[in-house]
């Protein structure tokens, strides 16, 4: 959350979490109604999915998302369908999607600068790839980057790609070069967490992303399955023993999104965009 004259929230999340964050942020004296920003880095489930159950609650509140996205968010049946197909028992935990009034919602552009006041300035960064309406923020006094999944996924630390169908390839590559070209000092994850060594985080999974790309599409082209291929995965990268650390619901979550992943790199077997 950035707090200044005005207060921002950014990716809240599903709505199953909404009554979460209301508990958080009475429990830190912010009250509902001095909620000026919902910021959404995409609008996947996991993002944005409460946004029209918590802006019930929040009267001044806009939401501000890409172009792409604002059709969703007033009408998400269809984002409702393909998170059902994507994520099915996952996506019914989350809660169904409820719409967001159209003249609540604000169109993010490209470079535009949103003042919270008290020196606060949120700078916009159109960045497709993990999603075609993806974007990242920069507080360039703080060097502060919330890179959504633009820089992927980091648990305990280790990262991996975020690149579920349609992924693609070359705009992500080309967005998180771009990010690098800030020169950011704090990297913030959607999942999770800060790291001041931001720069290097967000060369790393460049490189990842490629390895991953050819690992991936040179089993698919042996004939191996999803499965197959994150079993070569984890051979091959050794972040993901973090793997072994997770319960059965966690493991399944992850299994979930990873198998999604290996969807979005490969070009063959259908799998691909």
């Amino acid at each position: 959350m950035f707090c200044g004259e005005k207060n921002a929230l950014v990716d809240i999340g599903p709505k199953a979490s909404i009554p979460y964050l209301f508990l958080a942020l009475d429990k830190a004296g912010i009250n509902l109604d001095s909620i000026d920003y919902l910021i959404f880095t995409h609008i996947h489930i996991d993002h944005s999915g409460g946004a029209g159950t918590a802006i019930k609650r929040m009267p001044k509140a806009k939401v501000i998302a890409h172009s792409r996205a604002r059709p969703h968010l007033i009408d998400p049946q269809k984002l409702w369908k393909a998170s059902l197909e994507a994520l099915k028992e996952m996506a019914v935990a989350y809660g169904e999607i409820e719409p967001v009034p159209e003249d609540r919602i604000i169109v993010a552009e490209d470079l535009m600068k949103l003042d919270l006041g008290q020196g606060i300035m949120l700078e916009i960064y159109l960045t497709p790839g993990h999603a075609s309406h993806h974007l990242s923020l920069f507080d360039r006094a703080n060097g502060l980057l919330l890179a959504g999944e633009t820089a992927g996924v980091c648990i305990d630390g280790e990262i991996r790609p975020a690149s579920p169908p349609p992924f693609k390839l070359e705009e992500t590559l080309s967005s998180i070069d771009r990010l690098i070209a800030l020169k950011p000092q704090k990297l913030c994850y959607a999942h999770f967490g800060c790291y001041d060594d931001a720069v290097a985080r967000l060369k790393a999974i460049r490189r990842k992303i490629l390895e991953w790309h050819e690992i991936i599409n040179s089993a698919a082209r042996e004939g191996k399955d999803q499965e197959g291929i994150l079993l070569l995965l984890r051979e091959n990268d050794r972040s993901l023993d973090y793997l072994d650390k997770l319960n059965e619901d966690e493991y399944n979550r992850e299994h979930i999104l990873l198998i999604n992943d290996i969807n979005g790199l490969s070009n063959f077997l259908g799998m691909g965009s």
